[in-house]
This record gives C-alpha cells, sequence and structure tokens, in this order.
C-alpha cells in the first residue's frame, strides 16, 4: 500500500467533510449542501464505501479526499497531502514540493518570523512601549494581544530587514514578495511597515497570509491603514480576519457576524460574541461570503451606520443572499462602531447582536433614511428600490406583511403596492436578492432516458450489492450505453477471477478514463430505498420494465423505418416482398408487447 492510500484509509471522509459540511445520512451514502456553489437542494454526495464526493449540482465535479481538501482550502495537491498526513499520523518517507509549494512555504515561514518579530517588540521590548499603552489604552487586553499575535514595527527604515535578512539568512527579494519590503529609487529596500500597530491577516487554517498595519495618532497625511499588497499567499478579497480564531464558535453557534475592522472584532471578541469576523474595510465580497457559507449558512451585518457603511451593507445584503444564505442586521446604537460599544458596555453589544433585524426591515428602513418618502419623486425612488426586493419574496404571509408595511410608510394603499409588485414579478429576470433556483440538481440535457434509466439501474445494484442482477445476459443486452456496457464488461472478468467485490479493486481494473462512471453508481442518491426490500425489489423490476419499454420502442422504430423503405419500391422482388411480411408479423408482435407494458 502506498502512503497515499494508507492517509486515504486512516481518514474517515465522511467525518472529514462532515466538518466543512453538515452531512446527513441518505441510504448507504450521505449528503448535505454543496459548499462549492450556491443550491438549496442537496446535490453534494459522498460515498463512504469508496471514499469519495461527487456533486450533482452546478459543480458537476468530484473526487476523494485530497481532492476535496484542494478545492475548499484553495492549496494544491502536496500541501494537501502534507495537512491530511499530519492529520493521519502519516510520516511521508520522500515528498519532493513543487517550485510553486517552495515559493509559499518561504513566504509563509517569513510572515510567521515577521509576525513574532513585531510581536516581541510590542510586549517585550522599550521599542514598542509607547504603543502597548496606545493599544491597552484602546481597551485590548493582554491575553487578546497574545491570542491575534498584535505587534508593533518600529520607526526605522531596515529594522526587519536587518531581522530577516542579517540574522535569519532570508534574502530580500523574498521579503519583497512577501510585501515586507519595498525597493527603492536608488536600488535598496526599505520596510514596507513603519511605526504602526500590527496586525497579522491569516487564513482559515492560522497560517499568516500578510498585514495590516494602522498607525498610532490620526496623521492627515498617512493613511489610517495599510495593509500587505496582494502577493501570491494574501489576497484581501478572500480574507477574514478572526476567522481561524472565530471559526470554532461560528460552527456552534451556527451564526457568523461581520464588522468593519480588526478593532471592531477582537473588542467583540473580548466582550463574549466571538462568532465575529472582520471583512477589512466596508467591502464584502463574493469570496468572503462563499469562505464564511462552509462554516454556517446565517450571518449579521454589524457595519458602522454611515452612509458607506449602509451602502457596504446592501451590497452585502445582495452578495450573500445570492450565495443563498440568511441574513439579519444589527442596528448599532451607543456608540459609532461596535468596537465602541463593546468596550463602553459589553452587555449593550451583546443585546444589540440578539435583537439583529430582518434584512427586509432594515432595507425599508434604510430607503426611507435616504429618500425620506414625503414628496412623490421620494416615494417614486423608494418604490423602485424596494419593489423588486419584496417581488422575490414566495412566502405570501411574508409578503403580506412587508406589502402593508410599505404601503403605511408610503401613505399609499397595499392594491397599489401588490399592483407594481406583481408587474415587477412579470418583468424580472434576475433577483436582486437571492437566486431565484428553479432545480439546485444539474440535470444533463445530453443524457436519453435510457442513459438515466441505465444509470439509475447500475447504481440500485452496484449499492444494495446484488451482483445476480449483473450476471443475467437479458439485463446486460438491456445495457447499451457504451462506458456501462464495458463496465459491465469488466465486472464479468472480474467475476471470474473473485467472488466477493471489492470496490478499489474493481475500480483499478476498470481504468482511469471509466473510473468516474463507476463511482458514480456509489454516489447516486438512492434515499431511504435500500432500507425497505420490497419498495427496493419493485423499484428494479419497474426500471427494468422501463427499459424494456424503450427496447421495444427502438426495435418498431427501425422496423418501421424498414418497412417504409421497402414500399416505396415500385414492384417488390419475392425476396422483398417476404421479407416486408416478416416484418410486419414482427411489428405486430412487437406492438403487441408493447401495449400490455402500457396496460401494466
Amino acid at each position: 500500500m502506498d502512503q497515499l492510500e494508507e492517509i486515504k484509509n486512516k481518514i474517515d471522509i465522511v467525518e472529514f467533510i462532515n466538518s466543512f459540511v453538515p452531512l446527513k445520512k441518505a441510504g448507504r451514502n450521505f449528503k448535505g449542501l454543496c459548499p462549492f456553489h450556491s443550491e438549496k437542494t442537496p446535490s453534494f454526495m459522498v460515498s463512504p464505501e469508496r471514499q469519495i464526493w461527487h456533486c450533482f449540482g452546478g459543480c458537476n465535479d468530484g473526487g476523494d479526499i485530497f481532492k476535496f481538501l484542494m478545492k475548499i482550502e484553495n492549496i494544491d495537491f502536496g500541501e494537501a497531502v502534507k495537512e491530511l498526513a499530519k492529520r493521519a499520523g502519516v510520516k511521508l518517507a520522500q515528498y519532493q514540493l513543487s517550485e510553486g509549494e517552495k515559493n509559499k512555504q518561504i513566504l509563509y515561514e517569513i510572515n510567521h518570523l515577521a509576525a513574532e518579530y513585531y510581536h516581541y517588540l510590542l510586549i517585550n521590548h522599550s521599542t514598542g512601549a509607547k504603543a502597548l499603552n496606545y493599544i491597552l489604552g484602546r481597551g485590548i487586553n493582554k491575553n487578546s494581544l497574545e491570542l491575534f499575535k498584535i505587534g508593533f514595527a518600529p520607526n526605522s527604515w531596515r529594522s526587519l530587514e536587518n531581522y530577516l535578512v542579517n540574522k535569519k539568512g532570508y534574502r530580500i527579494e523574498d521579503l519583497e514578495r512577501a510585501g515586507l519590503a519595498i525597493k527603492g529609487p536608488n536600488s535598496g529596500f526599505y520596510d514596507r511597515f513603519r511605526d504602526r500597530l500590527i496586525f497579522p491577516l491569516k487564513d482559515q487554517r492560522g497560517n499568516i497570509c500578510g498585514f495590516a498595519g494602522r498607525i498610532l495618532q490620526n496623521n492627515p497625511q498617512e493613511a489610517k491603514y495599510i495593509n500587505t499588497p496582494e502577493t501570491f499567499i494574501y489576497h484581501k478579497s478572500d480574507l477574514l480576519f478572526g476567522l481561524s480564531e472565530a471559526k470554532d464558535e461560528i460552527k456552534k453557534k451556527d451564526q457568523a457576524i461581520f464588522v468593519e475592522g480588526e478593532l471592531d472584532m477582537i473588542s467583540s471578541f473580548q466582550a463574549g460574541v466571538k462568532n465575529v469576523l472582520a471583512i477589512k474595510g466596508t467591502a464584502l465580497t463574493e469570496n468572503q461570503i462563499k469562505l464564511i457559507s462552509r462554516f454556517t449558512q446565517k450571518i449579521i451585518l454589524a457595519l458602522d451606520q454611515d452612509l458607506a457603511g449602509d451602502a457596504a451593507a446592501r451590497r452585502g445584503i445582495e452578495i450573500a443572499g445570492n450565495e443563498g444564505l440568511m441574513v439579519r442586521v444589527a442596528k448599532l446604537q451607543g456608540g459609532k462602531d461596535p468596537d465602541e460599544i463593546a468596550q463602553k458596555n459589553p452587555s449593550d453589544w451583546r443585546e444589540i447582536i440578539k435583537k439583529a433585524e430582518p434584512v427586509y426591515d432594515y432595507l425599508l428602513d434604510s430607503a426611507f433614511a435616504r429618500f425620506n418618502g414625503e414628496t412623490i419623486e421620494d416615494k417614486r425612488k423608494i418604490s423602485n428600490e424596494i419593489v423588486p426586493i419584496l417581488a422575490k419574496i414566495s412566502n405570501e404571509i411574508v409578503l403580506n406583511h412587508y406589502v402593508r408595511e410599505l404601503a403605511s410608510r408610503l401613505q399609499v394603499n397595499e392594491e397599489a403596492v401588490t399592483k407594481e409588485i406583481n408587474k415587477t414579478k412579470n418583468n424580472q429576470s434576475s433577483p436582486s436578492i437571492g437566486k431565484a433556483i428553479f432545480s439546485d440538481i444539474n440535470i444533463d440535457k445530453e443524457k436519453s432516458h435510457r442513459e438515466v434509466l441505465e444509470e439509475y439501474l447500475l447504481s440500485l445494484a452496484f449499492q444494495s450489492g446484488q451482483w445476480e442482477i449483473l450476471k443475467k445476459k437479458k439485463i446486460i443486452s438491456l445495457i447499451q450505453t457504451h462506458r456501462f456496457s464495458k463496465i459491465l464488461e469488466i465486472l464479468g472478468d472480474y467475476f471470474k477471477n473473485y467472488t466477493i467485490i471489492n470496490s478499489e479493486k474493481l475500480a483499478k481494473m476498470i481504468g482511469s478514463e471509466l473510473v468516474e462512471t463507476f463511482n458514480k453508481f456509489y454516489l447516486f442518491d438512492l434515499g431511504d430505498l435500500m432500507e425497505d426490500g420490497v419498495k427496493f425489489e419493485e423499484e428494479i423490476k419497474k426500471t427494468i420494465a422501463r427499459l424494456e419499454k424503450i427496447n421495444l420502442v427502438e426495435k418498431l422504430t427501425k422496423i418501421s423505418g424498414t418497412i417504409k423503405l421497402l414500399e416505396k419500391e415500385e414492384k417488390l422482388s419475392p425476396e422483398n416482398q417476404k421479407k416486408t411480411e416478416e416484418l410486419n408479423n414482427e411489428f405486430r408482435d412487437l406492438t403487441s408487447k408493447l401495449s400490455s407494458f402500457e396496460e401494466k
């Protein structure tokens, strides 16, 4: 057994994936909402027998435990192998890092050492005394300084360079690639972060990807914050500050709270509201929403109550809604931002989060705050903004509530609002909040009815282990899709040598070009069908009967075509006359059989 197989055998794929995506039992398999695309109906299947997964929805992607980790963590194969080997307790005998992996590893090492250096200066060195007094004065305690590894960059042009290059032996070019050094006009380099509080920016696994540097005193000549630029490992739109520290609490509470900045997040964490994340400014991105949807489907937006914060909340609501997340909005009171509120009165902050209002209430309040609603023009603007949103509400009780609310606040009758909503429903092609998902299951339009039934029959047989079905010549003759019949042919060869099916051994015989098709037999969602023996047997019989009917129809079509061709001849030869007669007799027999199928 090679080491990859050893890793797979030591990690239960269901348990592993369930730590990212909630899974429920579905017959012999498990299913859940796909973490790689937005869906409302679960189409993501995991087979414990084959140790594989597949999305039958929008992604139509699948693979093993390595592929899952690569995709969900956005890492390459080598990183996934190392991560899973560590989890499985497998010591990798030999592993050669790819060039990309080496580059990533160097940048992570540099960032880790930089964070340790900055943190040491803040906590233990006289250079950081002023910054330490400042941050403690802001109410951030020493436990938080340790947990979030907050540091201080001294007011020096080459302090970090001296440490990482002269003492630790890294190249200055690698510091530049990490975003920690800037090339000067005279070919020299200088430190990017100087005289600033430093916040390490981590991914969900705790790797330090970059930094945010905050000035100690507001200065119109300087930016309040500067961040690591885009690098090989740092992408601002992908990261959420505090996720590595808050993810367990987010899972536990099944809810994530979004605030704007690092201090907002840390102060909330200290106040006991620990399922909180900072979006690094006001721009909530699609990637950030997709990232958090791995941990929860429920979010609260607690952004600043200014125009920028309001616009950000509305953008966030739209993005989150499009990904199928449930959104509430917290109204900040008692301070200008979560940092101030949580520091002044932690209990007030906890209460604000508890009272977060439904998204539609917030959107109504936001529209009326901006357009007032007194003039006809104001009412038109509010209507144009709110009516398309209400048109997407499918629950009639909820819709009726907001129709009444909007009509009352606009001082118009409910019938007028309802008419506008109905007009919008007729014209609306794309939703402003939430996708109009009519079917989350992606049906391949190129699949014929025969192919669908053949795949279903084979899935029934493979998942139930009823191999005798697949040994019958009658059944084999019904399977006409080439890749399916090829798998049955290999299965026949397998039974010549073995009496018990080992799916892994069979998969190796089948080969790489057919293994995906083979895997889908094990992943097909049969629900609880196999738990009821009588129902299962009936389903097998029905499926076989449907395939037999398709066979009859295809034969009838073929015979009919041949008869028509023969009848086009002006004078039939004796041989063709006999042939036509035989075909007509066969046509009548098949028609009779088809009629009996129709009756059943």
